[in-house]
């Protein structure tokens, strides 16, 4: 079959991600980007004898590279060098989302131009006239609702169609000219000619580090290059010729008030906007809850009858597989539920437009840390998973800012997390369960922001970068964009349960039935947690607990599945043997606080370039973990 590679490119919130989901479906891969920690999403497409790979680049709003997103967007492009850009843009907001377009097109790599958002278009009650564009432009132009599907077929046929030769002028004769002498240049020389000599030309009169730093490496003379008023000229050309076209293809209604004008007068008002948030918050959970369990319940009652099925094998095998496999793998496995309700929820959020206006809603707290409100989203996305949400702040611009922001994202409560405070606040909490747990998502976000202002001293960070986030409208997320979501975040959480978690399930399987024919509280792992016990000794906690922190070191719901694997399954009768309501929940607190798994280890020495940090962390929130514990058990009992 034939093969050829689409790139989707645009601005954020254009439908990008909505379009990529048409077009690949389940067919999704998700890494990194070679040499960073951006996101890469490809998808395959079969259509007709041809193997269409997608890449969905990161959403930028221009080639002129600052941030890491934009740098690899950029750089895909000039080295890649896909065969068709599928260039999304919002049919609201032309005027924005054509300055992107034009610069793709002078890569001189063929683009066609998808006008996403025709329903909003037509709420809106705008006219586009789509042909003229198409004309003006000289490429391929298309309208799509890419939320409601699309036809594939339709769309690719314009991947095969040759664009029509328009000439359009969009800078004056001057930057033309040298324009032109600069092509001349690259075209003679051997070491520019596998680059796009139109963008090369432009993009180094526009001063782009990446283009001058090409044309140092083949010997150019960069003084040539130094007139400080081209590159304004060169930005005021492109927005002429852009209010042109738009004013010929356009026709608008005059100023109306829209439903998204009235929904953010009060989700971003400044009295009312925070107690909304945390209104909002709060529903999530209590949803997140209500609807989970019963399934956990089911999950719990089906792993306990596979457990008796289990010890009806007679020797250690069938203690094996009932006790240490299936109660200690089990125990994690009953939330799965919750995990994907969890994640469901926050795709709301985030498809809904709302996820945008709780940044700018934070951004005046932050700024008080020493943060940005960009760096709330970071935050955010750490009560998702830490190490994937530490990745997302190479968006924020200072570097100081963003190793704060890296440092105190293992405060932010990840979803491992939650498994363990589930099972405590059932077995000690009873109808207060929900508000204990809630309690700790509070005690989580205050922690994170106490330490930025902590490490922002530590580290004499002064200055904060600015907050600009743009707001894209509200709309009601589908269906299949929710699946999608929740699945690709919440199969993390699967994987774990049959790697990382199955394999130290069985270590402490074995590790509690070692000596042979010997008690549990003899064995090799009784040994081992009370050697380490004394440390914990004074937060009440005893081996078994020290030994299921220890665990979930590597992974917190190992934390769990040890518990279960001594409870033999019964892990709410089993606790109380172990502890008291108020060690409870100064385990929940340690739990929250202390050392981050060895993923997010993992990606604090990725994303910072040294040990030093990720072994601050680990030494920083031990001791923030005990002190914690220490003096809440010291408070909780002369109040109790």
């Amino acid at each position: 079959m034939k093969e050829i590679t689409i790139a989707l490119m645009g601005n954020p919130n254009v439908g990008k991600t909505s379009l990529f989901n048409a077009l690949t479906g389940a067919h999704q891969y998700v890494a990194n980007w070679p040499g960073v920690t951006v996101e890469k999403k490809t998808g395959i497409l079969k259509w007709k004898d041809y193997n269409v790979n997608v890449v969905d680049l990161p959403g930028i709003y221009t080639l002129n590279a600052k941030s890491i997103d934009e740098q690899v967007a950029r750089d895909y492009l000039v080295n890649e060098k896909p065969d068709v850009i599928f260039n999304i843009i919002d049919g609201t907001n032309l005027r924005r989302n054509l300055y992107l377009t034009i610069q793709i097109i002078e890569t001189g790599i063929k683009t066609v131009l998808i006008v996403n958002q025709m329903d909003e278009v037509k709420n809106l009650d705008i006219k586009i006239d789509t042909r003229e564009l198409s004309k003006r432009l000289g490429i391929q132009v298309v309208e799509t609702i890419a939320t409601k599907g699309i036809n594939v077929d339709d769309l690719m046929k314009f991947v095969f169609v040759q664009n029509e030769k328009t000439k359009y002028m969009i800078y004056p004769d001057d930057l033309e000219n040298k324009f032109s002498s600069i092509q001349d240049l690259i075209s003679k020389n051997q070491n520019l000619r596998s680059f796009p000599s139109r963008w090369l030309s432009i993009a180094l009169e526009e001063k782009d580090s990446y283009a001058m730093s090409i044309a140092q490496k083949a010997g150019i003379n960069l003084v040539n290059f130094s007139d400080k008023d081209i590159p304004l000229k060169i930005a005021k050309a492109r927005y002429d010729f852009i209010d042109s076209i738009v004013k010929q293809i356009e026709v608008r209604p005059k100023e109306m008030w829209t439903l998204t004008d009235a929904l953010d007068h009060v989700f971003t008002h400044k009295v009312l906007g925070i107690p909304i948030f945390i209104s909002v918050m709060w529903m999530i959970f209590e949803f997140t809850f209500s609807v989970s369990m019963p399934l956990s319940d089911l999950l719990s009652k089906g792993f306990d009858t596979l457990g008796s099925y289990a010890h009806s094998i007679p020797g250690w095998f069938g203690s094996f597989i009932g006790d240490g496999l299936i109660s200690g793998v089990g125990s994690v496995l009953t939330f799965v539920p919750l995990i994907f309700f969890l994640f469901f929820s926050m795709g709301i959020l985030e498809d809904s437009g709302y996820m945008s206006r709780a940044a700018f809603l934070i951004d005046r707290i932050m700024h008080r840390f020493k943060l940005s409100g960009r760096a709330f989203i970071p935050l955010l996305l750490g009560f998702g998973c830490n190490a994937s949400a530490i990745m997302t702040t190479r968006t924020l611009e200072g570097e100081k800012e963003r190793l704060v922001s890296v440092l105190i994202n293992p405060f932010a409560t990840c979803s491992a997390r939650l498994p363990i405070y589930v099972v405590l606040s059932a077995a000690f909490f009873g109808s207060l369960g929900g508000f204990a747990i809630f309690s700790i998502y509070l005690i989580s976000i205050f922690v994170a922001l106490t330490m930025a202002v902590v490490f922002n001293f530590i580290l004499k960070n002064k200055e904060n970068s600015p907050f600009i986030i743009e707001m894209p409208r509200y709309k009601l997320p589908t269906a299949r964009g929710l699946g999608i979501y929740t699945w690709s975040r919440g199969k993390h959480f699967l994987k774990k349960a049959g790697g990382i978690i199955l394999g130290a399930t069985a270590v402490v399987w074995l590790l509690s039935n070692l000596p042979p024919n010997s008690s549990i509280g003899n064995s090799f792992a009784a040994q081992i947690g009370k050697t380490i016990s004394p440390i914990l000794a004074p937060l009440g906690f005893d081996w078994h607990v020290t030994l299921s922190l220890i665990f979930g070191g590597v992974a917190k719901e190992v934390t769990v599945t040890t518990l279960g694997t001594f409870a033999n399954g019964n892990i709410e009768s089993f606790l109380p043997t172990i502890l008291n309501p108020v060690t409870a929940y100064a385990l929940m607190l340690f739990a929250l606080l202390y050392i981050p798994c060895a993923a997010t280890q993992a990606t604090m020495k990725m994303e910072t370039g040294s040990y030093k940090w990720p072994i601050f962390s680990v030494i920083w929130s031990l001791s923030l973990a005990y002190a914690t514990a220490f003096v809440f058990e010291k408070i909780a009992y002369l109040v109790i």
